[in-house]
């Protein structure tokens, strides 16, 4: 599960407003590479056709699914110490796979029957 935390106002690449809804995974213990132990949350963005008063009230609803790494289109950014980065790799929300039951029919085997 992860839980919207927040939602921004973003402008698409052809130039068009829409809100999207900032959801965070539940909390994970990390190792550094040094050794030490820090608590993280995963965060990513999904785009949405809420309005904005709409997409504030979902501020602390939990949606099925969780967020995972995934390969993206190479861009640039700016990490805390002001060093631009370059990177390939997003943070996205993945989710869950609804899953149906599909009855499958049995097949009844159906003996003669002696008529009298």
């Amino acid at each position: 599960m992860v839980t919207i935390v927040d939602c921004v106002k973003r402008t698409s690449n052809e130039g068009t407003d829409f809100i999207a809804l900032i959801v965070q995974s539940e909390l994970e213990l990390v190792t550094s590479k040094y050794g030490n132990v820090y608590v993280a949350a995963r965060k990513a963005s999904v785009p949405s056709t809420l309005e904005w008063d709409t997409a504030k009230m979902m501020i602390g609803k939990e949606l099925p699914g969780t967020i995972e790494k995934k390969e993206c289109t190479p861009f640039e950014t700016v990490n805390n110490d002001g060093e631009i980065v370059h990177a390939n790799e997003r943070w996205t929300y993945v989710p869950e796979q609804q899953r149906t039951e599909v009855e499958v029919p049995q097949v009844v085997h159906l003996e003669e029957v002696e008529t009298v």
